[in-house]
């Protein structure tokens, strides 16, 4: 077998791209968060919306624009939680005109679920001065880009 071969299979990460490396490990997160949450039958995607709407009903287009996705994608990722049961959508009582989105109780139990899942990773978020600095970094990424693609909403 080459040197090659026998390397570990994350050899050479020094040498990436930070965009790359940025990229690695956020599949890896992804990946491994939702094998945590794969019995809710929902997503990370999922999550995020159930997230979203933690603070009462809103209409789908804020639901975009909180979890910085297109319409149509927050519009599928709604299809999926309200065949699961983890939201719903109804008329607003003052607005005829308006839909909300409304998470119901089984989706408030997928979300606390999806947050015992996430204080696993809590290496993420140990407090140190180096994820002080990552953070920062991934904040301004997002600040700089975020919104870029067309017809994806900027954060409010």
């Amino acid at each position: 077998m080459s040197d090659r071969e026998n390397s570990h299979p994350v050899a050479g990460l020094e040498t990436w791209h930070t965009g790359k490396l940025l990229s690695a490990a956020a599949r890896m997160v992804e990946h491994a968060f939702d094998a945590g949450i794969s019995e809710l039958g929902v997503t990370h995607s999922g999550i995020n919306v159930l997230a979203a709407l933690s603070d009462g009903p809103i209409t789908q287009r804020e639901l975009a624009v909180r979890c910085q996705v297109q319409d149509q994608t927050v519009s599928r990722v709604i299809d999926g939680l309200e065949r699961s049961g983890y939201v719903v959508r109804r008329r607003d009582l003052v607005d005829r005109r308006r839909v909300l989105v409304e998470r119901t109780e089984a989706g408030e139990q997928a979300r606390d679920r999806a947050a015992e899942v996430a204080a696993g990773f809590g290496f993420l978020d140990d407090g140190s001065t180096e994820n002080a600095a990552c953070r920062s970094l991934l904040i301004k990424i997002i600040t700089r880009l975020g919104g870029e693609r067309k017809g994806c909403p900027r954060s409010p």
